[in-house]
């Protein structure tokens, strides 16, 4: 009944993304916000203003342009404020992209196939590195991490594995996002708790307490996740699998999660927004998520705060978030790599992360007294610990064409119209296994 549901719904869902899924508004031209004129006049241009001409240099600076999106919380103004004040021979040019991802990369690519110099550090997605990397639009930054004493291990590990491709790296970490487990403390015995939040179990455990705890506390479900058809059921995948490494007991798990009594009739159509919502209204134990699902418990929701806790994912994190890049095209290579340096150094990561809530991807700013007050998450030991375990997405220079492949491929299997070797023979062929 479970498969049969979740088929139902998923065919209307798909008519539904076809019908809305392109009804964002449309957006103008990104503004470019010189930081001269001052940090206040950036924040106060919305996303979707005209572009501004800004050239030549400033108080005898030689300019760098920074294209990023304005998430209103003054992150990237105090970021640049920073940067010029830590030396006088560059200023920031900052254009605000949209906030529509999918506009940003077409933006992007659009620069891109023009041989455009315009913007000298770019902020991707972490999924876009490999596409770009292999076309040939970002730089390698390897030597200038060399020269400036930049170590792999100072990043966080799954964010520079998304910036690496055929082993060189070209994006660096400006904040990641990765999936954890939230779990109902008030429901799950200490015991299990403590095995949770040290990362002391496997899938196969997971289950078992899900079906276990199930009906608790007023809920409906033990787990919920993202199985839909779409990008999140690649980062689930990731995650059930160890990064892919163990494909056939991975897959093999997460069908026993689907088929369990524990997860909802509808399970092979849930995205973000069906997981959380479950959670937050009290109906799941455990719900695999990203960190804004925890921004979300709060005097609206029927679950609070002091009920949940968070745990790390036994196969690893995948990773999400942003990363920044230097075009390849770039007439002034020297002051994108002082400010790209600087963005993702301690100095820049404190900054940035204390300001807007993000958490750092330079390792050391973890403890930062500043960063741990604007992001309580990094209070908990079990946050914390699944941070340690980030994974990247499968590297690809056709990453878009990857991962639908093996989305259909995966929930084909999950819905139960192929089996297990199938589905095993054919992601480990994209995969180049």
């Amino acid at each position: 009944m479970k498969k049969v549901i979740a088929l139902t719904l998923a065919v209307s869902m798909a008519a539904a993304l076809a019908a809305c899924g392109q009804s964002a508004p449309t957006e103008s031209a990104p503004a470019a916000v010189s930081s001269a004129t001052s940090a206040a006049a950036a924040s106060s241009q919305p996303a979707t203003a005209a572009a501004t001409a800004v050239s030549g240099s400033t108080d005898g600076r030689t300019p760098v342009t920074l294209f990023r999106a304005d998430d209103g919380n003054g992150a990237v103004e105090a970021l640049i404020k920073g940067f010029e004040a830590s030396q006088d021979k560059y200023s920031v040019n900052w254009v605000v992209a949209s906030n529509d991802t999918d506009q940003v990369r077409d933006q992007l690519n659009t620069a891109f196939l023009a041989g455009s110099g315009e913007y000298d550090l770019v902020c991707i997605d972490t999924v876009w590195a490999g596409d770009m990397a292999a076309a040939g639009y970002l730089e390698p930054l390897d030597s200038y991490m060399m020269s400036a004493g930049r170590k792999v291990s100072d990043y966080n590990k799954g964010s520079l594995q998304s910036g690496t491709y055929s082993a060189k790296t070209y994006g660096l970490p400006l904040f990641p996002d990765f999936g954890v487990l939230y779990f109902r403390k008030d429901i799950v015995s200490q015991e299990d708790a403590d095995k949770l939040i040290g990362g002391n179990y496997s899938w196969d455990d997971l289950i078992t307490m899900s079906e276990k705890y199930m009906g608790q506390g007023g809920t409906t479900s033990g787990l919920n996740f993202q199985a839909n058809q779409y990008e999140g059921l690649i980062c689930n995948a990731n995650e059930w699998t160890a990064n892919f490494t163990d494909v056939q007991n991975g897959l093999s798990e997460m069908k026993k999660a689907v088929d369990s009594k524990a997860t909802p009739e509808d399970i092979l159509v849930y995205q973000e927004d069906q997981s959380a919502t479950g959670f937050l209204n009290g109906e799941t134990v455990f719900s695999r998520n990203w960190p804004y699902v925890w921004g979300k418990l709060n005097d609206e929701s029927v679950v609070k705060k002091d009920q949940v806790d968070v745990a790390p994912l036994p196969g690893g994190s995948c990773i999400g978030g942003w990363l920044i890049g230097m075009n390849a095209n770039s007439k002034n290579k020297e002051g994108a790599w002082a400010l790209l340096d600087y963005i993702t150094s301690l100095d820049g990561q404190v900054i940035f992360s204390s300001t807007g809530g993000y958490v750092p991807g330079f390792n050391e700013a973890l403890n930062n007294p500043d960063v741990l007050k604007a992001n309580e998450l990094l209070s908990k030991p079990g946050f914390k610990k699944a941070l340690e375990n980030t994974i990247a997405r499968p590297s690809s220079d056709d990453y878009n064409k990857l991962s639908d492949a093996l989305q259909i491929s995966i929930h084909k299997y999950l819905s139960g119209e192929s089996d297990l070797d199938t589905c095993v023979s054919e992601v480990n062929k994209l995969l180049g296994k």
